[in-house]
């Protein structure tokens, strides 16, 4: 849908520049012909124009091409053509409703710096820094506090002596530049509004050393601030006072971070630090901030989406249109993109685009309904067709579900301070439920997650890390994949320093991705917590976030207290349900942060066999997912003219499939009955005790117990084949995927390789000139934990005197794809405890999780973190 046009307003040259103030309700709008355009947004008047030269001529020398303002809207800031940077008082008189706008400061370099194409204020450190056409940057602490600064207007890029344009020519005369070198200084002051040297307006030089030559290998088109506002920032940068950080970006096509230092003994000294870069591959011409995002405008249409916290490139989107992003708004997820043939709206998987100007489009922003109290989310676009044109995109922004960006911005479980922790607040499970609403909200989803869930997955992320620093956390990282997934979350909790010697290492592994919803489906919307009948639903609230938030509170309580005996290490991945993908390397590349001795890995990943009797679970089986195809060299083909020539992929398919099994259902794979022990007489009681206790459906016996949580299993769980599926029809290509089962005692590996080597072994005595391939969709080893380790019956007493009941001790046929890989790589033995009831219908509708199993998860889990 084309956004309903509220307002449009002409002028006679270019619109380069705009800047909005909300809560003053005014627009600012630079323009190629030297003007300041000052538009009251209550009434759409032109209220004041500003002019850059002289009011009785037009000129573009001055031409604005870029604003910004202080965070108070106190001060405007213009740079331009002029190669100055201007600073105005912006004042309105609440009488009779008058703009009163006057230049206070004027900046200019002793250097010939060109254009200035971006330019930012610090409000934090009262310091300018700006991007300039010579490819450097420049930057002036304390704008408005130096006073008794002497005027020198003779060193003004305008009025000083040039080398080429003011050289003297043959006539021994010098040929003076926009103005003549007779006229009085005062004269040439005026096109400068600067009209005589009893002007309040303080002339500030950029020191030499505030310059900093070849920031960019190209123009520097883009400055943004990175402010923390409500979020902390990534933790590998500095927060002392006096630091502040900004991007530029240029035509060199990289995105630099900066740090930016104001001396706090020496006021008038600053420095700039190159932090870091991020390669776009094509030049840089507008950025926007919205942490933990970078979203960075580039020529040909394309849009690069960067996570600040880990560094890694999360989208990459393509407009229809090909013509450069000169201006870029983000609001909610939602992208409007700004362009020579209008403006390109990027929302999940969408791309909608519509003509807003006569000509390209070279800036625009977002104003906000909260802003301005106004009924309407409008849009801000001008051009250099002459227009600014004021859309009202309400309709535009509602036309998904409520982004999380908002609400992530609204929860106070952020803060600047890292170390502003909640020591004195009431950790409660009214709390606990609070930050578990947060994290519903997000929508995690990792398999085949469109660009919104990507998003969401790195909010989450910034989320939980923030959550675990005011929980108490010494330190919390992200840690990127190396397939560009979500990032690991690791977070560190230290034990009282008076029990060093005694501390323990303790491991608790969970995950914050989900599957996918389909919300019709679900009776309440599934992303946003309900509390009903005792029950949380939501998905994610039993897999995996609510058992992984029973554990963190259950740490922050002790820290709080000043009770937690040993170190609590938390890892938490955001791939799990997509086959836990750069997990292991992951692991294994940070392995040293964990320490040289780990004593314990938990998580609660898992459920009862029951909706009554607590259970503790202490193995899984493996599994091998396979994708199985034969392929023709032929194209699809009729059986009327081809039944018959060929042999066909469908039926070269089904032979070798047939293989796997005998008639019995036996397997047949080579070594796939090899190592299979008998079960002990102690697990066929525990298995027996199952049956008698557990409420289970009459279908349940001690040996389909024995088939699916002891014993491998192969099945053939799709199958498909090309073409229309019309029966006359013989495919190209057929396939199946086929999911293996394999326990303790069976290697992957020799899975692997026995199938691979059988199925082509098949194949070969079929005489077919068809294609064969196997393909390893994913694959988890499978696990055995030790049920009569320490911590295992630590936590059985445990659940006791919380339920009062003995938990059953339970094996599984499912597959977690990361505990072997934890296991091995911490070289500690992995507990689990499952959290939820049998009826929780984890990765199915209507998701739940009992309220009385959260909170006693977490009581549980208080004394067991000490105890082990």
């Amino acid at each position: 849908m084309t956004p309903k046009q509220l307002h449009k307003w002409s002028h006679d040259f270019c619109i380069l520049s705009t800047v909005t103030f909300p809560r003053k309700k005014l627009l600012f709008a630079g323009t190629q012909d030297s003007k300041i355009l000052c538009i009251d947004l209550s009434t759409y008047n032109l209220i004041h124009t500003i002019h850059l030269g002289a009011s009785d001529e037009t000129n573009t020398r001055s031409s604005v091409l870029c604003l910004t303002k202080s965070k108070d809207e106190q001060y405007l800031f213009s740079g331009g053509a002029d190669s100055l940077v201007r600073a105005w008082s912006v004042g309105c008189n609440v009488h009779d409703y008058s703009l009163n706008v006057k230049e206070i400061v004027t900046i200019y370099s002793l250097v010939d710096i060109g254009d200035i194409f971006s330019l930012a204020y610090i409000d934090d450190l009262d310091l300018v820094v700006f991007g300039s056409q010579n490819t450097s940057l420049l930057f002036v602490p304390n704008v408005f506090k130096q006073n008794n600064v002497k005027k020198d207007y003779t060193m003004l890029p305008h009025l000083r002596f040039d080398k080429f344009f003011d050289s003297k020519g043959p006539q021994q005369q010098a040929n003076r530049g926009p103005t003549d070198a007779s006229e009085p200084l005062s004269s040439r002051c005026s096109s400068l509004s600067l009209h005589d040297e009893e002007t309040s307006v303080q002339i500030l030089q950029v020191p030499s050393s505030n310059i900093l030559p070849f920031a960019h290998n190209g123009f520097v088109y883009s400055i943004v601030k990175l402010e923390s506002h409500r979020n902390s920032l990534p933790v590998y940068l500095d927060l002392k006072p006096g630091i502040q950080y900004i991007i530029s970006g240029g035509g060199d096509g990289t995105s630099k971070l900066w740090s930016l230092h104001v001396d706090s003994a020496d006021q008038q000294s600053a420095k700039i630090c190159f932090v870091t870069e991020l390669d776009n591959q094509e030049p840089v011409l507008t950025q926007f901030v919205e942490f933990p995002f970078l979203y960075v405008g580039l020529t040909d249409g394309l849009l690069k989406i960067w996570d600040l916290n880990t560094n890694q490139l999360v989208s990459t989107l393509q407009s229809d249109d090909t013509s450069d992003i000169s201006s870029l708004a983000v609001c909610q997820d939602q992208i409007f993109a700004s362009q020579k043939d209008g403006v390109t709206k990027f929302f999940q998987n969408d791309v909608y685009h519509w003509q807003g100007h006569q000509g390209s489009i070279l800036s625009s922003e977002i104003i906000c309904k909260s802003c301005t109290r106004s009924p309407f989310t409008r849009l801000i676009t001008g051009g250099n067709d002459g227009t600014l044109i004021l859309w009202n995109i309400t309709d535009m922004m509602n036309s998904g579900r409520d982004g999380s960006d908002s609400f992530f911005h609204s929860h106070n479980t952020v803060s600047k301070d890292r170390n502003n922790s909640w020591t004195g607040r009431n950790l409660d499970n009214d709390h606990m439920l609070h930050n578990l609403t947060s994290l519903i909200h997000f929508e995690t989803v990792s398999r085949k997650a469109d660009t919104r869930q990507i998003l969401e997955g790195r909010r989450c992320a910034t989320y939980f890390q923030q959550l675990f620093y005011k929980l108490g956390a010494k330190y919390c990282d992200l840690i990127p994949v190396e397939n560009g997934g979500n990032p690991i979350i690791y977070s560190a909790f230290s034990g009282n320093s008076k029990t060093t010697e005694k501390r323990k290492k303790i491991v608790w592994y969970g995950h914050y991705d989900v599957v996918a919803a389909v919300i019709d489906d679900w009776n309440t919307d599934p992303f946003k917590l309900t509390c009903e009948n005792g029950f949380l639903k939501g998905r994610g609230v039993s897999d995996n976030k609510g058992p992984l938030l029973a554990a963190m509170y259950a740490v922050a309580e002790l820290v709080q207290k000043g009770d937690l005996d040993h170190d609590i290490t938390f890892i938490i991945e955001g791939q799990e349900e997509n086959g836990s993908a750069g997990f292991k390397e992951a692991l294994v590349q940070n392995r040293y942060r964990f320490g040289e001795k780990i004593d314990w890995v938990i998580l609660s990943n898992s459920y009862w066999l029951d909706d009554n009797i607590p259970c503790l679970n202490y193995g899984l089986r493996g599994m091998v997912n396979l994708h199985v195809s034969v392929t023709s060299d032929e194209q699809n083909r009729h059986s009327g003219f081809d039944g018959g020539v060929h042999r066909e992929p469908t039926a070269d398919l089904i032979n070798i499939i047939s293989k796997l099994q005998d008639d019995d259902g036996k397997v047949l794979i080579p070594y796939y009955n090899e190592n299979l022990k008998p079960l002990s007489k102690a697990e066929l009681a525990q298995l027996t005790e199952i049956v008698e206790r557990a409420q289970l459906h009459e279908s349940v016996t001690v040996d389909s117990l024995i088939a699916k949580w002891t014993r491998p299993s192969l099945s053939v769980t799709t199958m498909k084949v090309s073409g229309p599926g019309e029966p006359t029809v013989i495919p190209q290509s057929a396939s199946v995927d086929i999911s293996i089962r394999l326990i303790p005692g069976q290697e992957i590996h020799l899975i692997k390789e026995s199938l691979n080597k059988y199925l082509h072994s098949c194949f070969s005595k079929l005489k077919t000139k068809n294609h064969l391939s196997i393909k390893v969709l994913n694959e988890a080893e499978a696990w055995l934990g030790d049920p009569s380790n320490e911590a295992y019956q630590v936590i059985k007493e445990e659940i006791v005197r919380e339920w009062n009941t003995e938990p059953l001790m339970v094996r599984e046929g499912g597959s977690i794809p990361s505990i072997r890989c934890l296991e091995k790589s911490l070289d500690a033995p992995v507990v689990q405890i499952p959290c939820g009831q049998s009826n929780d219908k984890a990765h199915l509708p209507n998701e739940q999780l009992r309220m009385k199993n959260w909170y006693k998860m977490r009581e549980v889990l208080t004394r067991v973190f000490n105890r082990l």
